[in-house]
């Protein structure tokens, strides 16, 4: 070795030290101190769109004790509150960060605020406190299905309208030379496929949110076509929807699984698609949900739209008549995509969950003994309620819907439905307080396990916080409704993220969704009121780790439709749930729940 060399690594050896010190001292201070200014939310970690007046109200405090902190004003810099942390330390385990827990919840007065830590120079953003705080998550989310809508031209006024799309009539796939018309639904995700499965679950959740809250939704709400035609316009949403699942019904009363390009041709605009569209084969898990839906907009759509509601009838009648002509699985082991074909398949391999969701909402509309018994010859053998609802997993609406018959009509077995009653809320207790385990495990108070952080594992957030708000409604039981609360605030922004992972929705909502014609016409500015898909630490990008901690695997990165891609069942518990905390509930039980310490108010 020259003694050049030796010479210049002595120096090394002298400096490097010094180096590293100076390097970690500005890692830390940019990571800290300068979080209030573009990266606060790294650090201060809130539900963006707020609180209501009598829940609780606890923001997070990433990594570092912060003494103290204080609630402004934010017209006036006013501090309305100040208050000091848990001083006991959350630990996130699915992504790693230690946090510290500011609760404010005794400040009740409306307005728009901020919180500042001074001894961290960090400030939130802006959020309000007041009884209609999550009205713009309810209205935006349903919305979206407007802009969801095929075969239809998209113009309400707002920047994101385009020509009508799919005009022409899709060709059957066993037989090309036979086509029908089917025009209508909505576009299932970031493409613009469509899938009974996925919108016959997004269009119950809509009804069922008008169901349980009717006082929510009026005519006129959402700026759409049918506004102010007498009928609240999230009906109006879910109509467009139930009219294309009844062209997707066969003479039979068979119902065809999906309508589809075969193969995947890059993006473009709705109206510029010029792959041919195909109608695949019937399927009794798509014959089954349209049996169950069909059923239930026939309900509530009758005192609004009584011919509408009698097509419905006569579909879901017909439909549950070819069920029982065939108790097997249709095609046997479930759909699945013929060899060659690309895209989504939404194959189900059992088919028993959707036949009891379809008897429970058939017997609610006709009170027909024979889906009654239906159902109580069957509950049991599906089994739960003991995991959240999806398009593949319908059971807990067939549950649910069995729970608001009580008290028991006239006419029926009494005895076997207060059997089955208390099975069924027995099931819901334990399935329910196993999720009230997880979230006191968790820092951010989500309800997720570390390994259900997979492909739409933020539509799993939004269905457990479902669950949660049904079992509060039948129990009273205020936890329950304060864990339901808990996923909205993490889906809100509450997150390792600091993001609302909601599109249009919070100071710092996701901007790049895979999501076709947003990516294409308005990059920056997607179409509001989409739930992205979340992290996902299974499937990878061109094989991209994006963490190894499963809570921080995800991207806003347009391209990365693992993580970042919409879709309507993704968004449609959301509604619900956004819909159940825009009613006024009663605040006596909240101002009992406050859980405030160590904090004084002006």
């Amino acid at each position: 070795m020259k003694s050049s060399d030796k010479k210049n690594i002595l120096r090394w050896s002298v400096f490097l030290p010094v180096i590293l010190l100076i390097s970690v001292f500005y890692f830390f201070r940019t990571n800290v101190s300068s979080a209030g200014g573009n990266n606060k939310q790294d650090t201060l970690i809130i539900d963006q769109l707020g609180y209501r007046p009598y829940d609780v109200k606890i923001a997070f405090v990433r990594a570092v004790n912060p003494d103290s902190f204080v609630v402004k004003n934010a017209a006036t810099n006013e501090i309305v509150f100040k208050g000091k942390p848990n001083n006991k330390i959350e630990f996130d385990r699915t992504t790693g960060d230690n946090l510290y827990p500011l609760n404010f919840s005794s400040l009740t007065r409306p307005g728009v605020y901020k919180i500042s830590v001074p001894a961290l120079s960090v400030t939130s953003y802006q959020f309000s406190i007041g009884s209609n705080v999550y009205n713009e998550c309810a209205e935006k989310t349903i919305q979206s299905y407007y802009y969801q809508r095929c075969g239809a031209e998209i113009s309400n006024g707002t920047k994101w309208a385009h020509p009508a799309c799919h005009l022409k009539n899709a060709k059957f796939l066993v037989d090309p030379s036979k086509e029908m018309n089917t025009k209508g639904g909505w576009h299932d995700a970031g493409d613009y496929n469509k899938f009974v499965p996925t919108t016959a679950v997004s269009a119950a959740f809509l009804l069922y949110a008008y169901e349980d809250f009717p006082d929510f939704f009026y005519d006129g709400q959402l700026n759409i076509p049918e506004s102010h035609n007498s009928i609240p316009d999230v009906l109006d949403e879910a109509c467009f929807a139930l009219e294309w699942l009844i062209k997707m019904q066969r003479g039979d009363g068979a119902v065809y699984h999906k309508v589809s390009i075969k193969n995947w041709t890059g993006e473009h605009l709705p109206d510029k698609e010029t792959e041919e569209q195909y109608i695949f084969g019937i399927s009794s898990t798509s014959t089954a949900d349209v049996a169950a839906v069909a059923a239930l907009g026939a309900r509530l759509l009758e005192k609004y739209n009584k011919p509408l509601s009698v097509r419905l009838l006569k579909c879901a009648v017909d439909a549950w008549h070819f069920l029982q002509s065939n108790p097997e699985i249709i095609p046997q082991g479930g759909f699945k995509n013929p060899a060659g074909v690309e895209g989504g398949e939404y194959g189900d391999e059992i088919d028993s969950d959707e036949r009891l969701w379809a008897s429970i909402e058939l017997f609610r509309l006709t009170g027909s003994e024979e889906y009654i018994n239906y159902f109580l010859s069957n509950y049991q053998k599906v089994g739960g309620p003991n995991y959240t609802l999806s398009w593949k997993n319908t059971a807990n609406f067939a549950y649910y819907s069995f729970l608001k018959l009580y008290p028991f009509p006239q006419g029926i077995d009494h005895q076997n439905n207060i059997k089955a009653r208390a099975t069924i809320l027995s099931n819901m207790n334990t399935y329910c307080n196993q999720l009230l385990e997880r979230i006191e495990l968790g820092g951010y108070r989500c309800a997720l396990n570390n390994d259900e952080y997979y492909w739409g594992s933020n539509s799993v957030v939004a269905g457990y916080a479902y669950d949660l708000t049904n079992l509060y409604r039948v129990t009273d039981q205020r936890k329950y409704f304060d864990a339901a609360l808990d996923q909205l605030h993490y889906l809100l922004g509450r997150n390792t993220f600091g993001i609302s992972f909601i599109t249009g929705i919070g100071a710092a909502p996701v901007k790049h969704p895979y999501h076709q014609f947003s990516m294409l016409k308005y990059h920056d500015n997607p179409v509001p009121g989409l739930l992205v898909a979340g992290p996902n630490s299974y499937s990878r990008l061109n094989g991209k780790i994006i963490s190894q901690m499963p809570g921080k695997s995800y991207e806003d990165f347009e391209k990365n439709y693992f993580v970042n891609e919409v879709a309507i069942n993704y968004t449609a518990p959301l509604v619900y749930v956004a819909s159940f905390f825009s009613q006024p509930l009663d605040n006596s039980i909240s101002k009992k729940n406050s859980n405030d310490s160590n904090m004084e108010t002006k």
